[in-house]
């Protein structure tokens, strides 16, 4: 009997391939209230700020993109 060894870089970064924007916006406001909020761990925040990182920043927030190319302004 083989084993598989699980690719976990690559699985991770799969892990969100098929969210739609407002999924991933949803994601980056709990992360972001994460950072605001006094009772959480500086562990807590420091993985909410890698997270962010990961979902692309501010760029993860739906709606934001600003004035020009995608704004409905």
């Amino acid at each position: 009997m083989t084993h598989h060894a699980r690719d976990i870089t690559k699985d991770a970064a799969l892990e969100g391939m098929h969210e739609q924007p407002e999924e991933i916006s949803n994601k980056a406001r709990g992360h972001k209230a994460n950072l605001s909020n006094p009772n959480t761990s500086d562990e807590s925040k420091k993985q909410s700020k890698q997270e962010l990182k990961v979902l692309g920043d501010e760029k993860a927030f739906y709606g934001k993109q600003g004035k020009g190319e995608g704004s409905k302004e």
